[in-house]
């Protein structure tokens, strides 16, 4: 038994079917949450500031501030998910806290109409994904897991082709973002503004693959292999950020950032089980493995926009979003955001996003042979879409905003890395409300 239980985990580390690579996929999944108008606006805010969230695109939103705040936000997020042409759906309810700020603003008491007008500081925490959400795959005729494991005396069933099989899987997590920023005015035409993040993150997954053939043992149960695995990876890093915001014209105003890839380190655990009925039941133990002290990076972040200023009435932003994460591919997102200022003090907003995947639609996991991993599956999102709209109030003292966002994924969901995916349809709906309080 303890030479079964040597041999499969040696099998397991060399199958590494979803490897660290996959870990930093999924760490450079964003979803757009801050503020009620950020939400709003679809993010779309990177040449127009004024709002504690517009820093996560470009710091230099933070020097139009010309007075002190605090704000904070609370977002209830409810999901949908299924699978196409398959009965039955996943549900999940989500109450959050996913952004609290503090702005100081420290004037030029003699500034000229050439000078700087004032600096900005703020404090903040930001939530820029939760992993809350639960998924349920069926196949029919699909490859086996064990047709990709060498034959050897390990216990699952050899075949090249299953029956049916299922996944069941469930994440929970979290990435967090806790930044200091700084800002100026140059002549209300120049915003400068600089700032240093640290993101911390964790990623708890519980899954559950099943495949079952069309043969059976002496005794007419059908054969069988399953395979449920734990994984867990946490993790701390730092990064930097640059941004500027131009405004050449009363009505015209670009804004350009860089945040540099995070740098840290991530602790990974993974176990599981690996079960299998041939001609009796048979189990075996992959032991919990600990993988300490992997360095990381968090994805390259590069944001421009241009934003047009309707006179008193509102405003229309566009903006293109890019992101790079180590071995994976490049992901783009184009983001438009509209401001209508129908009464002075109240605005209404109205956005709609697009972002493409990480990874091309089928692309397999790299595999990564000195790291033993026993869980199988992958997901690939292969585009995300928003729409959203916000209304608000900016009194002399208090702020409240409101926000609605619909977001819908579709997403490749790989049992292991022969089978073809299960196609995962996902609607999100949120609700967003932000309270502040500013000095008049």
């Amino acid at each position: 038994m303890r030479n079964i239980r040597y041999i499969l985990t040696l099998v397991l580390g060399t199958l590494s079917l979803c490897t660290w690579s996959q870990d930093y996929a999924r760490l450079s999944e964003r979803t757009i949450m801050g503020t009620a108008r950020y939400v709003g606006m679809s993010g779309a805010m990177t040449a127009i500031g004024g709002d504690p969230s517009s820093v996560l695109d470009n710091p230099a939103g933070l020097g139009l501030y010309q007075r002190a705040e605090a704000m904070v936000t609370f977002d209830g997020t409810f999901d949908y998910t299924r699978q196409k042409g398959a009965e039955g759906r996943s549900y999940r309810g989500l109450f959050m806290c996913p952004q609290a700020s503090l702005i100081f603003h420290l004037p030029n008491f003699t500034p000229n109409a050439t000078g700087i007008q004032g600096h900005n500081f703020m404090l903040s925490y930001h939530r820029l994904q939760s992993y809350s959400r639960t998924f349920n795959g069926y196949g029919a005729n699909e490859a086996s897991l064990g047709s990709i494991m060498p034959a050897i005396n390990i216990p699952f069933y050899a075949a090249d082709q299953v029956e049916s099989n299922s996944l069941n899987l469930r994440e929970s997590g979290y990435v967090n973002k806790y930044s200091f920023n700084w800002a100026l005015n140059i002549a209300h035409k120049w915003y400068v503004g600089l700032g240093l993040h640290i993101q911390d993150f964790i990623v708890v997954s519980e899954a559950n693959y099943v495949e079952t053939f069309a043969d059976r043992n002496a005794e007419g149960a059908k054969y069988y292999n399953q395979n449920r695995s734990s994984l867990q990876f946490a993790g701390v890093g730092f990064s930097a950020s640059a941004g500027l915001i131009y405004r050449p014209l009363k009505w015209l105003r670009m804004g350009l950032s860089v945040e540099a890839p995070s740098v840290g380190n991530m602790r990974t655990y993974t176990s599981g089980t690996f079960s299998a009925l041939t001609d009796s039941l048979r189990n075996s133990y992959a032991p919990d493995l600990t993988n300490s002290d992997r360095s990381f990076h968090m994805p390259l972040h590069v944001s421009s926009s241009v934003a047009f200023q309707i006179g008193a009435y509102g405003m229309l932003s566009l903006q293109y979003d890019y992101r790079n994460q180590l071995k994976e591919t490049p992901v783009h997102s184009l983001r438009a955001g509209l401001e209508v200022i129908p009464v002075m003090g109240m605005y209404i907003n109205a956005g709609y996003a697009y972002e493409s995947t990480f990874k091309p639609a089928n692309a397999p996991v790299a595999l990564d042979p000195d790291f033993n991993r026993q869980d199988a599956y992958f997901i690939h999102p292969r585009n995300t879409q928003y729409v959203s709209a916000a209304v608000g109030y900016r009194g002399p003292n208090v702020i409240v905003q409101a926000a609605y966002q619909y977001r819908w994924q579709n997403i490749n969901l790989f049992a292991h890395e022969a089978a073809n995916p299960f196609d995962i349809h996902t609607d999100t709906h949120r609700i967003v409300v932000t309270i502040g309080w500013h000095r008049n």
